[in-house]
């Protein structure tokens, strides 16, 4: 099969692999037949690789944690190892704010000098309020991803980060930010030096050219 030709196969989530808690057509034999040449590299950041990994196993999906790369674990990560003792307020999930507790990250909701922004299915008018007076006071916005939607199990679109991003700007237009999951290639980066393998030995796999396409070239 073509496949065999690459050592590692790099798969987008939300709309490659699943849609909602709905797996896709070819999704299962996809990760039968590649085994442990298939890793996700996402800009979920609602999930930790731990979570992630258990919610697909429920699905008939089995991927090890280790070979789950996602932007808000990943947008932790980096923080925990260039800020450490930094107070940071992380707007979104519980299973994120424990990891980032668990990596040595000082959580601070009063006066944080990051604002870490993800995926918050709670996100509210009080907490888009609280986000703005926080980047008024000075704290730094570090954005897991600037993906508006993400496809949902119905075929219509979830929103994503990066509609609350929109919502932060249109309250303080031309604010600074840095952008964690893909199109940077930081991810990607991340997972060959886990790998050990050259670009050219890997097939990368997404659905959206702005994102999985910018950011495998």
């Amino acid at each position: 099969m073509w496949l065999d030709r690459y050592d590692a196969l790099l798969c987008d989530l939300d709309g490659c692999l699943i849609a909602g808690d709905r797996v896709l057509p070819g999704a299962r034999e996809l990760a039968a037949y590649a085994g442990e040449r298939l890793w996700i590299i996402s800009n979920n950041s609602t999930d930790t690789p731990h979570t992630l990994s258990g919610r697909l196993a429920g699905l008939g999906l089995h991927i090890a944690a280790e070979r789950i790369m996602l932007a808000g674990a990943t947008a932790i990560e980096q923080l925990a190892a260039e800020e450490p003792g930094t107070g940071i307020c992380i707007y979104g999930s519980d299973a994120i704010k424990e990891l980032a507790r668990a990596a040595g990250l000082q959580l601070d909701a009063d006066r944080p000098d990051i604002v870490l922004l993800t995926r918050d299915e709670r996100f509210d008018y009080d907490q888009l309020n609280r986000a703005v007076r926080q980047l008024e006071g000075g704290a730094r916005l570090v954005v897991a991803n600037g993906d508006p939607t993400h496809p949902g199990a119905d075929g219509h679109p979830v929103a994503e980060t990066g509609a609350l991003l929109a919502a932060l700007l249109a309250c303080r237009p031309g604010t600074p930010y840095r952008e964690v999951g893909k199109p940077s290639p930081a991810m990607y980066r991340a997972v060959l030096a886990r790998l050990g393998l050259e670009a050219a030995s890997i097939l990368a796999i997404g659905d959206n050219p702005a994102t999985d396409g910018e950011g495998a070239q």
